[in-house]
C-alpha cells in the first residue's frame, strides 16, 4: 500500500512538473508566434526604412523582462535551497550529491548574472550604460558555467555507469576523489571559458550608420570587433570540445547505464528462486533505488539538453547570419531571447528534478524548510521580542 502511494505521489509530481513545463513552453511559443506575425506584417514597410530601428518594442521588452526575471528568481532561490540542504544534511554527503552541489552552484552563478543578459538584449541594446566590467564578466562567467555544467553532467553519467557495470571499482571512489574531480573541472572551465571569452568581449557604442554591416544589429555588449576572428576560432574549437562532445558522451553513457541496469535485472529474474519475505523486501528496495537512479539521470540529462542545445545553436547561427534586413535583425533578437528563456528555464527545472528523483533529497529538503529554517526564523522573532520587552522594562525602571 505504501509503495502504491509513493508511486502515485511520484506520478503526481511528474505530472505537475510537466504541466509547469508546458505552461512555460506555451508562453514562450505564444510570445514567439506573436513576434513572427508582427514581423511579417511590418516587413514591407521596414525594409524601405533607411534609419536604424530597434528590433523590438516596449511591449516585447516588458513581456521578456517579466518572464526572465521570474525565472531568475525561481532559479536563484531553488538552487540556493538545494545548496543549503546538501551542506547541512549528513545523509546527503555522497559523491553523487557532491556533483549536484557543484551543479547548483554553477546554476546559481548563472541566475545571478542573467540580469546582465536581459539588460543587454533590451534597455542596454543600443547603449550599455553599465560599467564595462559587467559586460566582460558576464560573458566569461556565462561561458565558464556552461562548460562546467556540461562536464559535470557527463561526469555524473560516467559515475552512474561505473556504479552499474563496475560496482567494486565504484566503492573505491570516495567523496574526496569527487571533490578533486570537481575542482579540476572548474579550473578547466575558468581557463578555457572565463579567461578567453572575458578578454574577447566588451561594451561599446555600436556603429548603426551602415545597416548592411555584419555587426549593425549586434547589442552594445558583445564581442570586440578587433578580436572577432579569434572569437570565431574559439567557439569552433571549444564549443565542440566542451559542449557538443559532452552532449554525445552523455547520451551514449546514459544508454549504456540503462542497458546495464536492464541486463542485470534480467539476470536476477532468471536466478530468482523462492525466497523468504525479507529477501523479497531487500530486492524490492534495491530495485527502487535503481529506478530512482535512472530517473535522476534522465531528468538531469533532459534538463541539460533543454537549456544548452538552443544556446549552442544560437551562438553558431548568429556568427554565420548574414541577413541584415530589419526582419533578419528581429529574427536574431527573437532567437536570442528564446534561447535565453530555455536556458533560464533549465536552471529552474534542475532543483525540482533533484528532489523529484530522490526520496532522500525530498525528505531532507522538507526537513530543512520545516525544522531548520522555520525554527531559525521563529527563534529570531522570539529573541527580538525578548530584547524589546527587556528594553521596555529597563526604560520603565529608569522612569
Amino acid at each position: 500500500m505504501l509503495a502504491l502511494l509513493n508511486i502515485h505521489i511520484l506520478i503526481a509530481a511528474i505530472a505537475s512538473c510537466c504541466i509547469y513545463s508546458l505552461g512555460i513552453f506555451t508562453m514562450a511559443t505564444t510570445f514567439v508566434t506573436q513576434m513572427l506575425l508582427s514581423t511579417l506584417e511590418n516587413t514591407a514597410s521596414n525594409e524601405t526604412t533607411l534609419s536604424w530601428r530597434r528590433p523590438f518594442d516596449d511591449v516585447r521588452v516588458g513581456a521578456v523582462a517579466g518572464l526572465l526575471i521570474s525565472l531568475m528568481i525561481l532559479g536563484f532561490f531553488g538552487n540556493l535551497l538545494t545548496i543549503c540542504v546538501i551542506l547541512t544534511s549528513k545523509k546527503l554527503r555522497n559523491i553523487f550529491n557532491q556533483f549536484i552541489l557543484s551543479l547548483c552552484f554553477s546554476d546559481l552563478i548563472s541566475a545571478c548574472i542573467s540580469w546582465v543578459n536581459l539588460y543587454r538584449w533590451t534597455w542596454g541594446f543600443d547603449d550599455f550604460a553599465l560599467p564595462n566590467f559587467f559586460c566582460w564578466f558576464y560573458w566569461g562567467a556565462d561561458v565558464c558555467t556552461s562548460y562546467v555544467t556540461a562536464m559535470h553532467i557527463l561526469s555524473f553519467a560516467i559515475l552512474r555507469l561505473i556504479s552499474v557495470w563496475k560496482p567494486f571499482v565504484f566503492t573505491r571512489i570516495t567523496v574526496v576523489h569527487g571533490r578533486i574531480w570537481i575542482l579540476v573541472m572548474w579550473m578547466i572551465g575558468f581557463m578555457c571559458g572565463f579567461i578567453p571569452f572575458a578578454y574577447l568581449s566588451g561594451a561599446s557604442t555600436p556603429d548603426r550608420s551602415d545597416l548592411l554591416s555584419a555587426t549593425a544589429g549586434w547589442p552594445a555588449c558583445t564581442q570586440k570587433l578587433e578580436t572577432i576572428l579569434q572569437y570565431k576560432l574559439m567557439i569552433h574549437i571549444t564549443y565542440p570540445l566542451f559542449l557538443y562532445a559532452p552532449c554525445i558522451g552523455i547520451l551514449l553513457v546514459s544508454i549504456a547505464t540503462m542497458t546495464g541496469l536492464l541486463s542485470k535485472r534480467r539476470e536476477k529474474t532468471k536466478k530468482r528462486t523462492i525466497s523468504v519475505a525479507s529477501d523479497a523486501w531487500k530486492q524490492e528496495k534495491k530495485a527502487k533505488k535503481e529506478r530512482q537512479a535512472i530517473l535522476q539521470l534522465v531528468l538531469i540529462v533532459g534538463s541539460f539538453m533543454i537549456g544548452y542545445i538552443p544556446f549552442t545553436i544560437f551562438e553558431f547561427w548568429t556568427v554565420a547570419n548574414t541577413d541584415q534586413s530589419f526582419s533578419g535583425r528581429r529574427t536574431e533578437w527573437m532567437f536570442g531571447v528564446v534561447q535565453n528563456i530555455f536556458l533560464r528555464f533549465s536552471e529552474c527545472l534542475n532543483p525540482m528534478f533533484y528532489n523529484l528523483a530522490s526520496a532522500k533529497m525530498r525528505s531532507e529538503t522538507l526537513h530543512f524548510l520545516t525544522q531548520k529554517l522555520y525554527k531559525s526564523c521563529f527563534r529570531t522573532k522570539e529573541l527580538n521580542r525578548t530584547d524589546t520587552s527587556s528594553a521596555m522594562s529597563n526604560k520603565g525602571l529608569q522612569l
